[in-house]
């Protein structure tokens, strides 16, 4: 299988987070990378070598020339870092190219003039940049519904990439396996779904097949941003099933990391169905919707008392479940209203000032509304004490 490279983008930018992976990494996983959303999260995450100077002094000298890369899908950007100052980056500048697989946000399409530009003068100045691969980021996938179908965008996508990259071994020359060009590729439903490449159907052998092939021929690497977190929209990708398979843990919401405190403003059960006021909208929740069920984020059934019994808990990841639950069902602003959906029999009863908490459907736009996360154990026994608090990283 190919390594793995942790995106270290903009929902795990915390000093919590990273505390000590970085030493950890280097002594145990000298192959493991990272991969950064700014210049300013690379500071502060390389700063985390600070706390084992040992460990700091011993792997400074494993980093080559390329343990940095830019992202790069124009052959203007080239220009651009071609005029900086000396001494701003030792050495040659490290390059992947960014490709569009089929999601059309960046990147240059494998068959495009402007893809064999930015390859030309990327040749033509050797002796300033170095071209280490080629990038994708396979959004386009969140489409996806099954495990199947997210296996489908895995394969589309490491192909698309090796088309580009026969476009470079086409103009370049290369030192055999010592200069094996790298595909890094993934969102995290196609890095969640290469885990069912190991199923042992005729589609996941065909699927195998053409990774493999590909692998034989380039470096392949998987990225993944939320992956450690999870949400309700990965849930909905069901990228892979909610069992257990070839030792891989089940993907389900008992997987979802990220939760948000709100509090219960006011309550109007004579509406057409119960609803509630809840004092967190979009700046809280963000507004992306989530294709598994018609709100912004579910009711999980804790509560601050330690109740066992709540009711039922909203489920989006059976189709054939009951939709029986409190989600938000409209937002605002600063103001999100809860609706009960189903039969109201065993309907769970709120209360003003009550705390609830939510799994929102995407980690990523609701983690950026808070200055920091407090951090449970839910492997404890008294999995609602605070055992840390992480300061999240701005600047992204």
């Amino acid at each position: 299988m190919p390594r793995f490279i942790w995106h270290m983008f903009k929902t795990e930018g915390t000093a919590g987070l990273f505390k000590g992976w970085a030493a950890r990494c280097l002594k145990v996983a000298p192959a493991c990378a990272i991969m950064i959303s700014s210049y300013e999260i690379g500071k502060k995450m390389a700063g985390g070598m600070n706390e084992r100077k040992d460990m700091r002094d011993q792997n400074y000298n494993q980093f080559d020339d390329f343990s940095v890369s830019v992202l790069v899908d124009h052959p203007d950007t080239l220009d651009e870092l071609s005029d900086l100052p000396n001494g701003v980056w030792p050495g040659k500048i490290s390059l992947f190219v960014k490709v569009d697989t089929g999601y059309h946000r960046s990147g240059a399409s494998p068959e495009s003039k402007q893809l064999r530009d930015v390859l030309r003068k990327i040749q033509q100045r050797h002796s300033s940049f170095e071209l280490v691969g080629f990038y994708s980021h396979m959004g386009s996938s969140y489409a996806a519904s099954s495990s199947a179908e997210a296996v489908n965008y895995l394969t589309l996508e490491t192909e698309r990439l090796a088309d580009a990259a026969d476009v470079a071994t086409n103009l370049y020359s290369f030192d055999g396996d010592a200069r094996r060009i790298t595909l890094s590729l993934g969102a995290t439903p196609t890095a969640t779904a290469a885990q069912n490449l190991f199923d042992e159907t005729p589609e996941m052998a065909e699927a195998m097949q053409r990774f493999e092939r590909v692998k034989g021929r380039y470096n392949v690497e998987l990225h993944a941003g939320v992956y450690p977190v999870l949400d309700l929209q990965q849930l909905a990708t069901r990228a892979r099933p909610a069992y257990s398979n070839h030792g891989f843990p089940y993907l389900s919401r008992e997987n979802l990391a990220l939760r948000v405190l709100v509090e219960v403003a006011s309550l109007y059960p004579e509406r057409g169905k119960p609803e509630a006021l809840i004092a967190a909208g979009g700046l809280a929740l963000g507004r992306e919707p989530c294709k598994s069920y018609p709100g912004w984020a579910v009711v999980s059934g804790w509560t601050a008392d330690g109740a066992s019994k709540t009711g039922p808990v909203y489920d989006i990841e059976d189709d054939k479940a009951d939709k029986t639950g409190w989600i938000v069902g409209r937002i605002s602003q600063e103001h999100g209203i809860l609706t009960w959906e189903g039969p109201q029999e065993n309907m769970r009863q709120l209360k003003i000032g009550e705390k609830l908490l939510l799994w929102p459907n995407h980690a990523c736009i609701a983690g950026a509304g808070f200055g920091w996360y407090f951090v449970v154990d839910s492997d404890t026994n008294d999995s609602d004490i605070i055992r840390d608090v992480w300061l999240r990283w701005r600047g992204w």
